[in-house]
């Protein structure tokens, strides 16, 4: 009895070494593999060593946060449906909640560029002609511009609907929008005098704005076209002498926002035009959160030191403003939060202008946002969640 327990025990061991064998194998299989693909892509060895480590992530469970990233190859990162959703130089990946890669997308765009809606992204070539459409678990579409037109910018509408602005032979530039299958042109503008810079669609699927921008007496010009689907003509054509109109976009279904250089204007209506200048400050930085508010970051004077945090409603209304003495890089908002990384720390607010316990930042980072409640930094090499300051900055108090 005890030799047949040895030769079990023995039996055991020799199974188990032999599966240890099989792991090992597998896994310098996979090593190989990863770096035969890196030289032939001309990937970094830090791409290697990520994906390498990000593997694991994806088998199973997630890995957690930190995860693991190659700055220099990416573009950018977002949100979607839930997921973090980082767009690179090769590829797009889907990050659950646990830091798991939902799914990962190759493409072969020179210089991708993203728009994104609630629950789609579109990646798109800028300065070629490819598009692509995906979802948080699939690639729903993807095609290619009418007689290889250049793209020059593009969004995605909530109703899946998106709008290409390209060059065109036939014109200075072009506006085509797609249904939501993608299999047929809802509408189509062609722009002979001044160049498209950028589009948006309504929340309902009927509307498209259009910003173009040319030169006019020696100074800059720009314009935003509203359209109906249903009509050739415009619903509106409002004109901005001496301003760059940088992005529209639907605050809601019916008031059209235009952030311009020097100031920021609503269409309510789709036609009434109220303007706001932003006076002798300078734009610094803006963005627009998916229920329809506007926050603009305004440096007074010109200084990166006294700058303005700046939240329109979706009407037009001052919601609120936070003056800064120090510098911000970037601002982001989700349907619920603003997340504001200055080169010290992060300060989250809500909608309203409440300002929530701020959040810890490193030198190197790129990028604050929140997903859902969770608040996360992009630094070089990696994304991570944050953690609140034991120390609370000083803000400086607003001006009468």
């Amino acid at each position: 009895m005890e030799r047949l327990k040895r030769l079990l025990r023995g039996e055991i061991s020799d199974r188990t070494s032999r599966i240890l064998k099989i792991i090992a194998v597998v896994v310098l299989l996979l090593m190989l593999f990863v770096m035969a693909v890196s030289q032939i892509r001309g990937s970094k060895m830090s791409t290697v060593r990520d994906s390498y480590n990000n593997f694991f992530s994806s088998v199973g469970g997630g890995g957690g946060f930190p995860y693991q990233v190659n700055s220099s190859n990416i573009k950018k990162v977002d949100v979607l449906n839930g997921d973090i959703y980082i767009l690179y130089n090769d590829r797009s990946v889907a990050l659950d909640g646990s830091a798991k890669e939902i799914r990962s997308f190759e493409h072969a765009y020179a210089t991708p560029a993203l728009s994104m809606s609630t629950d789609r992204a579109l990646i798109y070539d800028r300065g070629g002609n490819g598009f692509r459409i995906e979802n948080r678990t699939e690639s729903l579409f993807e095609g290619a511009t009418s007689e290889g037109e250049d793209i020059i910018t593009a969004s995605i509408g909530k109703k899946g609907n998106i709008a290409l602005g390209t060059l065109s032979g036939s014109a200075t530039s072009r506006l085509t929008v797609w249904n939501s299958t993608y299999d047929k042109k809802a509408f189509v503008w062609n722009c002979s005098d001044y160049s498209i810079t950028s589009t948006a669609l309504s929340d309902n699927g009927k509307y498209v704005a259009v910003s173009v921008m040319g030169a006019k007496d020696g100074e800059t010009y720009s314009k935003i076209y509203v359209f109906d689907f249903e009509y050739s003509d415009p619903v509106s054509e409002t004109e901005y002498p001496g301003t760059a109109m940088l992005a529209v976009n639907f605050s809601d279904n019916d008031t059209v926002v235009g952030v311009g250089d020097n100031k920021i204007s609503f269409l309510k209506d789709l036609k009434k035009n109220t303007e706001v200048d932003y006076g002798s400050s300078s734009l610094s930085t803006f963005t627009f959160s998916p229920n329809g508010r506007t926050i603009l970051v305004l440096a007074e004077y010109g200084s990166q030191n006294h700058q303005l945090l700046r939240c329109y409603t979706e009407g037009g209304r001052n919601a609120f403003e936070e003056p800064y003495d120090v510098f911000i890089k970037t601002v982001y908002a989700s349907d619920s939060r603003i997340s504001v990384l200055t080169n010290d720390y992060i300060d989250i607010y809500g909608l309203g202008g409440t300002r929530r316990r701020a959040r810890e930042a490193g030198p190197s980072a790129i990028l604050a946002f929140t997903n859902g409640r969770t608040s996360y930094s992009y630094e070089m090499g990696v994304i991570d969640k944050t953690s609140r300051m034991k120390k609370q900055p000083e803000h400086p108090e607003p001006k009468e």
